[in-house]
């Protein structure tokens, strides 16, 4: 008999605890020419998933997330960041470097006499990549992507090339 006074027990949590998501989506395109005569698209979608209780009709909350896509038209190149918002641009003679922030979850370990328990937290990273372009016959074969690369890199690079900023929302920002 307990088994089933159980399961009827789970079974009514889980239906006054179920919820139904609702998502919006929006998204904004930047189109500008930079000092350089780059033509640059950068398209921005921000996505809200609000979740209502099905039979209490509580709002349980609203997650927020983001994606950002990068078009280069003169270059003919597309750089999709997801969630990580990028901040510059650094074009030099035969490639081009993208500096961005990204949002990571970090494990952290916290030991103390009595148990050993492992959280985490998300911290705002700087990435740099940089485009490689392995296309041939005027750019119909062959790939180009983005690889990561290490700050010491870009920086060295910085010096002799052309960086430009990326217009963006500002959402991460280091402290």
């Amino acid at each position: 008999m307990t088994f089933k006074k159980n399961l009827l027990f789970a079974g009514l949590l889980f239906v006054v605890a179920s919820c139904n998501q609702a998502s919006i989506e929006t998204t904004n395109i930047i189109s500008e020419i930079l000092a350089n005569g780059q033509h640059i698209e950068v398209e921005k979608t921000n996505k809200e998933t609000t979740s209502i209780g099905i039979i209490t009709k509580h709002n349980y909350g609203t997650t927020h997330s983001f994606r950002y896509k990068i078009t280069l038209d003169e270059m003919d190149i597309e750089w999709n960041g997801g969630s990580g918002e990028p901040k510059h641009l650094l074009f030099c003679k035969d490639t081009v470097y993208i500096h961005f922030l990204k949002n990571k979850w970090v494990e952290v370990e916290t030991i103390d006499s009595v148990n050993q328990a492992s959280n985490g937290q998300y911290q705002i990273q700087e990435a740099y990549q940089v485009y490689i372009d392995k296309r041939y016959f005027f750019k119909l074969l062959g790939d180009g992507y983005w690889v990561d690369t290490n700050p010491e890199k870009y920086r060295r690079q910085k010096l002799i090339c052309n960086e430009f900023q990326v217009p963006n929302d500002n959402e991460l920002v280091l402290e």
